[in-house]
């Protein structure tokens, strides 16, 4: 693999990020729910005018992993988001999106952009970082876990209308993972 670049996104990045956003969604989770509800989920959540707005909202950050000027991928770091009740402390922000190219599992890309990430809420003036995760999903849970996040709590993600059961992860931004 070449040098991984990170870099904040842009309102030209919208199409290809959402693009991205749905593919690797799908390839992560089309699996869990029926295909009349994951093509809901996909269809509010991963088009392009979304993805400018979001750009373009100051209390979001969507930072890109580039790979010889692909995108390979992203995370989305909200800081306007309420936190559910099972994170405690000051100063907390989401990290509402983590996903890479299924071929750039493995390979040590995302631990960089994990650092970048905290890195950003860290600049924001936030003390915790915490995100939600499919409680069927051991390989996320073991890669959150190995970068310092730990279980605090339970809550439900609806895909269309079905209600997945997700962990509510958190991680202290002022203690290395």
């Amino acid at each position: 693999m070449s040098a991984l670049r990170i870099r904040h996104a842009v309102a030209a990045d919208a199409a290809a990020l959402a693009r991205n956003m749905a593919d690797w969604f799908l390839a992560a989770y089309g699996h869990a729910s029926d295909a009349v509800n994951t093509a809901a989920f996909v269809a509010a959540n991963f088009d392009a005018a979304r993805q400018a707005a979001e750009i373009a909202d100051p209390d979001i950050v969507t930072l890109l992993a580039e790979a010889d000027g692909v995108m390979v991928g992203y995370a989305q770091l909200r800081f306007a988001t309420r936190a559910p009740d099972s994170v405690s402390g000051a100063d907390p922000a989401e990290l509402g999106r983590f996903y890479f190219a299924p071929a750039f599992h493995g390979r040590g890309a995302a631990a960089e952009l994990m650092q970048d990430a905290c890195r950003v809420a860290r600049e924001r003036g936030r003390r915790r970082l915490w995100l939600l995760v499919w409680q069927e999903s051991p390989q996320a849970i073991r890669f959150y876990e190995k970068h310092g996040f730990r279980k605090v709590g339970a809550a439900v993600f609806p895909v269309g209308e079905d209600r997945k059961a997700d962990w509510v992860l958190c991680k202290p931004l002022d203690e290395a993972p």
